[in-house]
């Protein structure tokens, strides 16, 4: 077998593995909640609290505002102006962190995304402070809320206590979802994510000087790559020849 064919067969074998996986995780939780029972995003609660969450968001920092330029830090634990992400292009900036079920459920759009702009935006993910921590409430609710989802997912996260402990939980996130995309870290007093309206999967389309141009309350892939299509028009930029789906 030449290396080639090693190649091809070693791709689908991790593609049968990863359709056992998906459909061992979808039989575990069909048994541990029966038709839906005991999962938060079948209830009227979640939905109002998912809802409300995203309003929330929107009432801060909308367009035609300015991105304050926090000090954040990169992966390696270096202070980073938020600034450098608009420098001389736009920038699209979404809120993350490994806990969200959100936040994972559109990963691998969002790294789509950022290849298909990559010529002409700069995609930056702020990690943000955790959703569902297994030690602390959520900044969502008034008690520790460990979602089914992660449960199945095995996602267990302890909310940081020092910044090098959000900085390895921002490098799994990476290594889990093979992302090439930029990661900033929010710092421990949370500025970025109270900034952009203290929501957990936040994204700002921001125009090259810093000003808001769309801001989502829950990161939508494909009304954002429309976004990006018009922005993009409107700086007189070329568009990618490739039409991908989100």
């Amino acid at each position: 077998m030449d290396h080639q064919e090693q190649v091809i067969a070693s791709s689908r074998i991790s593609t049968a593995l990863r359709w056992l996986r998906d459909r061992a995780r979808r039989r575990l939780r069909y048994l541990r909640f029966p038709r839906g029972v005991g999962t938060d995003a079948h209830t009227p609660w979640y939905q109002d609290l998912y809802r409300s969450i995203g309003d929330r968001a929107l009432q801060s920092l909308g367009p035609g505002e300015r991105v304050p330029d926090l000090i954040l830090h990169d992966i390696e634990g270096h202070d980073q102006p938020l600034s450098r992400c608009w420098d001389n292009q736009p920038a699209l900036l979404v809120t993350m962190s490994l806990s969200c079920g959100q936040a994972r459920r559109h990963a691998r759009a969002l790294r789509r995304l950022s290849r298909r702009f990559e010529q002409d935006l700069k995609t930056v993910i702020i990690y943000v402070i955790e959703a569902h921590p297994i030690n602390a409430h959520s900044p969502y609710t008034d008690r520790i809320w460990v979602t089914a989802k992660n449960e199945i997912a095995g996602i267990r996260c302890a909310q940081p206590r020092t910044l090098e402990e959000r900085i390895e939980l921002a490098h799994r996130l990476k290594r889990r979802f093979r992302l090439s995309t930029a990661i900033l870290i929010d710092a421990l007093d949370d500025c970025a994510w109270r900034t952009f309206g203290s929501a957990p999967n936040v994204a700002i389309l921001v125009h090259p000087g810093g000003e808001v141009a769309v801001k989502q309350g829950w990161f939508d892939p494909q009304e954002m790559a429309r976004a990006v299509n018009t922005l993009l028009k409107k700086l007189a930029r070329p568009l990618p020849t490739a039409d991908v789906t989100l």
